[in-house]
């Protein structure tokens, strides 16, 4: 397992910065925590926090190409309704402007092998 990033990502220039990190595990699959930080390696899958105070679906777009992962899993996704998820999944999945990757997201409850 590597660590990645340091801090979170800034919300607001009146709110302090607090620490965050992001897990690389087996050089495979990279959870970047709540931030957008890019590891220093190839990435098979990435999980995604495809909603938060501090992200833009277009930083999210240009962050998943800059990653370039084979799979991006939506996480930190529950504050969202079905129809935010719906266009989330439509920005990043086959009708979006493309992110080279592969866009998943799964229901609460479901699982997924991760090769």
């Amino acid at each position: 397992m590597k660590v990645y990033g340091t801090w979170h990502a800034v919300i607001h220039p009146d709110i302090p910065p607090i620490g965050n990190i992001g897990f690389l595990i087996d050089d495979a699959l990279f959870h970047p925590g709540d931030a957008l930080n890019v590891p220093d390696t190839t990435v098979d899958t990435l999980l995604l926090p495809v909603h938060g105070p501090w992200s833009a679906t277009g930083q999210l777009i240009d962050y998943v190409r800059e990653v370039a992962p084979r799979d991006t899993y939506a996480i930190h996704d529950g504050a969202l309704n079905d129809v935010g998820t719906a266009m989330v999944g439509g920005f990043l999945g086959d009708n979006g402007p493309g992110i080279g990757a592969r866009y998943h997201r799964l229901t609460a409850g479901a699982s997924v092998d991760i090769d």
